[in-house]
């Protein structure tokens, strides 16, 4: 890979370039954007933009390049994980809660990039000076479990980055979320941006990117709800704001609104039945549950399916006997 990679984003909005670009998560904020922009690697319609300012309209296509961080700055480490499938193009992992998936600003350790450079160096031979570089096409939200696919060559993170951007590729999540939506079944199409109040946080604001999220309640649990979600688009923490914007956030989401007693009277009985829950389920209840996608080289349909992990299944089995449904 380069030691700079292009990325394509089609407008869907009239707004500022650097606003357009401060959602990305390969740039992840508006300062960010700036800088890229006023350094001459942003263009749109190709031709290069250095104003922040630029107004872009919906249907530019702007491209950008950002550094590829070198495997000589991620070292490999021997971390658990849960390989569902693996070839010579393609790796299909169940990440685990609590471990983000790319290294950052200031963290260059305990990643999922770390434990599959060493997966792959361990169990595939490479000459001194072919070091392997994973290729993240998608992520998940250090918290949010569940399957995820990464490149083991250039060529296939080309096909799959393609995939995602024409939004072939098929992802489910399971959620549980406080309340009972109504409709049962339905879709969310609310745009998604940084949030102006809080840089670290995203929300549904008209400046923010088309996110179309498709929902089908699939279990009640009394007043809450077991959620399946299915992605059209994916926005940085699509599902957690969408869920939230509709009211219904998921259970355990410290971010956006899931960590309290949403539904129901509040008892001392129901405050020591949800402290209980949420000291086991200590993330935001979501699980990357389903991925299909077509493989780079044979151009087979590949789907995947794990089950929920184990602290959803229990959390799913104690909401069953909340005390605001079942007294006494």
């Amino acid at each position: 890979m380069d030691d700079q990679k292009e990325n394509t984003l089609v407008a869907d909005a009239r707004q500022r370039l650097d606003v357009s670009l401060s959602c990305i998560p390969d740039i992840g904020s508006r300062s960010q954007a700036q800088k890229a922009i006023r350094a001459g690697n942003v263009t749109v319609d190709g031709k290069v933009r250095i104003r922040p300012s630029y107004p872009v309209v919906p249907g530019a296509v702007i491209r950008w390049k950002v550094p590829v961080v070198q495997v000589t700055q991620i070292l490999p480490q021997a971390l658990p994980i849960d390989v569902v499938y693996e070839d010579e193009s393609v790796l299909v992992i169940n990440k685990s809660a609590r471990m983000p998936v790319h290294p950052g600003a200031g963290r260059h350790s305990g990643t999922l990039v770390n434990a599959v450079l060493h997966h792959v160096n361990a169990t595939l031979p490479h000459a001194p000076d072919e070091a392997f570089r994973p290729g993240i096409v998608h992520r998940l939200d250090m918290d949010t479990t569940g399957l995820l696919v990464v490149a083991k060559n250039d060529a296939a993170h080309r096909a799959l980055q393609s995939q995602f951007e024409a939004r072939t590729v098929t992802r489910y999540y399971t959620g549980i979320v406080w309340g009972i939506p109504d409709p049962r079944t339905g879709m969310i199409n609310a745009p998604i941006g940084r949030s102006r109040r809080n840089r670290t946080r995203m929300s549904v604001h008209s400046g923010g990117r088309q996110a179309l999220t498709h929902y089908e309640t699939r279990e009640i649990l009394g007043v809450t709800a077991v959620v399946q979600f299915r992605l059209s688009t994916g926005r940085t923490h699509q599902i957690r704001v969408h869920a939230s914007h509709i009211g219904h956030p998921l259970v355990g989401d410290t971010v956006y609104g899931g960590a309290t007693i949403k539904r129901g009277t509040v008892t001392a009985k129901r405050r020591a039945f949800f402290t209980n829950i949420f000291n086991v389920l200590d993330r935001q209840a979501l699980h990357a549950q389903s991925l299909g996608f077509i493989h780079p080289d044979s151009g087979e349909v590949m789907e995947f399916v794990t089950d929920l992990p184990e602290d959803m299944v229990w959390a799913i089995e104690q909401l069953r006997k909340d005390p605001a449904v079942f007294r006494g």
